[in-house]
């Protein structure tokens, strides 16, 4: 698969991952996907390696017309086969552990190939605020908990991000981190959040994400209404701590409380729980006497359709979350945690919001907490109780929301969760500002629009950069390369071992 072959393709794309991409269990999986496709419909020809076993996911891949490869992380002959096979003019690392494992390889065999590390979320912030939250911090400051220097996974992830040309960065606020904080060049970050089509759902979607005439392409349709909805839902890779530990509040506290805050004509409502790999700690959760029933794996996201509320009440977590876009995109108002909504406001409002709170914050305090480039919605909650200019911007950021932002606390969110559940007029005001949100935040066309002239910058500038990237440049000095010299010992250690055992094995 040479680069430039194809019918005049742009040149060659090589996906490298811990596993195959799952459209049907994750987030991460469909913008992964969406990734891939977008290549291809640019002209690239595009393959994807993962050290994981071939699946059905490995099948849905091929059929799309993508290369696949198994590529172990320390067999060096199999990666050195894939890069000689696709010549790839662009290499994508998902997740900053596959930059770990394979870049140094790729530099040796593919060394003017554009190197991207796309970092699906800021892990070592999520690891940070995972840590507080088990820690009983209530999540006020959950959200103002950071990966400081001595943080092992913080140093490696920024390693990675150096050493790469380009990062895919999912959330506006964790793009700021990086330039702000910690000091990464913005040249070397683009904005790539979800890929949504427009919604058939939402009679102002276009295909350029604007309001106008229904989107060509998108199928017309009309969302159930207010009072063809039942119950509330949650839905989620049960795999993903975050979200279990998010299903476990609701049900020990979130819920019962919630119950309770229901008009009597509705406290028939349920709390269903949909989501993959649910055996195990998940199957706990399922308690029919307090209405509280775990379904499975949803068939279709189509199952939004009939609910209500989505109820996401996040204690930590990084990145944006897909559960919301998907809730947008149906229709479906969500009620959640500033967790939940960080980065998913519109940024303009945003933006007006933390210079109201900055402004009325005494200078110094304000740098104390946390500066602005960082603090986002987290600033905002923490600053809560303590001026009327935050209180403020709490309230303004709930009205930015596709449904309600319940605050902190379990009662915040069960309050907030019983009004929009009860209240048709409200429900719909939020229904609109789902629609809003997505046509503005996560379309297509203009999302994906971004990452490709970024990518098309990088490469076009690639001599130049890294000429002047001397922190990349550094990290690639042998005395700082110790995850490539652990890889290759390891390959020398397990070719040993197999010659010894097939010696063995000889009569």
């Amino acid at each position: 698969m040479a680069a430039g072959s194809g019918g005049g393709a742009s040149g060659s794309v090589l996906f490298i991952s811990p596993v195959w991409p799952e459209r049907s269990s994750s987030a991460a999986g469909v913008r992964t996907s969406d990734l891939v496709a977008s290549f291809q419909e640019r002209g690239w020809e595009a393959a994807f390696a993962s050290s994981s076993s071939p699946n059905s996911h490995t099948a849905e891949l091929a059929a799309a017309g993508v290369a696949t490869s198994q590529v172990l992380p320390n067999r060096a002959a199999e990666l050195e086969s894939v890069i000689a096979e696709t010549q790839p003019t662009a290499v994508v690392f998902d997740r900053f552990y596959a930059e770990e494992a394979f870049s140094f390889r790729v530099r040796e065999l593919a060394p003017s190939a554009l190197r991207i590390l796309d970092m699906q979320d800021f892990h070592a912030l999520r690891a940070a605020r995972q840590r507080a939250a088990e820690a009983g911090a209530p999540l006020s400051d959950v959200l103002s908990a950071w990966p400081d220097a001595t943080s092992p996974e913080c140093l490696r992830e920024l390693a990675a991000i150096h050493r790469s040309d380009l990062t895919l960065v999912c959330s506006p606020v964790e793009l700021s981190m990086l330039a702000g904080r910690f000091g990464v060049p913005t040249s070397k970050l683009v904005l790539a959040p979800f890929f949504a089509q427009p919604s058939p759902y939402d009679p102002m979607a276009t295909t350029e994400g604007q309001a106008g005439a229904p989107a060509a392409g998108a199928a017309a349709g009309t969302a159930p209404p207010f009072e063809q909805r039942k119950h509330f839902l949650m839905i989620g890779n049960w795999r993903h701590p975050p979200n279990l530990d998010s299903a476990r509040w609701a049900c020990s506290e979130v819920w019962p409380a919630l119950r309770q805050s229901l008009p009597p004509e509705h406290r028939d409502a349920e709390l269903h729980l949909y989501g993959a790999y649910a055996a195990g700690a998940a199957q706990q959760l399922h308690k029919p006497k307090a209405g509280v029933y775990l379904k499975g794996f949803a068939p279709s996201l189509d199952i939004m359709l009939q609910y209500r509320v989505l109820l996401a009440p996040l204690r930590y977590g990084a990145g944006l979350k897909g559960k919301v876009v998907d809730s947008w995109w149906h229709g479906l108002p969500v009620v959640t945690t500033p967790i939940g909504a960080e980065g998913m406001t519109a940024p303009d409002a945003l933006a007006d919001d933390l210079a109201a709170v900055g402004q009325a914050a005494a200078p110094a305090a304000a740098a104390k907490q946390a500066p602005l480039d960082q603090a986002t919605e987290g600033y905002i909650w923490q600053q809560g109780g303590q001026q009327p200019a935050a209180e403020q911007a709490q309230q303004a950021q709930r009205e930015e929301w596709g449904g309600l932002c319940g605050g902190t606390t379990a009662a915040g969110i069960a309050g907030a969760a019983a009004l929009l559940y009860s209240d048709a007029s409200l429900w719909h005001a939020c229904q609109q500002r789902g629609f809003k949100l997505l046509r503005l935040l996560y379309s297509r066309e203009h999302n994906l629009g971004r990452v490709h002239a970024a990518v098309s910058a990088a490469q076009r500038q690639l001599g130049e950069r890294r000429q002047h990237d001397y922190t990349g440049s550094m990290l690639w000095q042998q005395q700082l390369r110790a995850t490539e010299y652990f890889s290759r010992w390891i390959e020398l250690k397990e070719t040993a071992a197999a010659a010894a055992a097939q010696q063995a094995q000889q009569p």
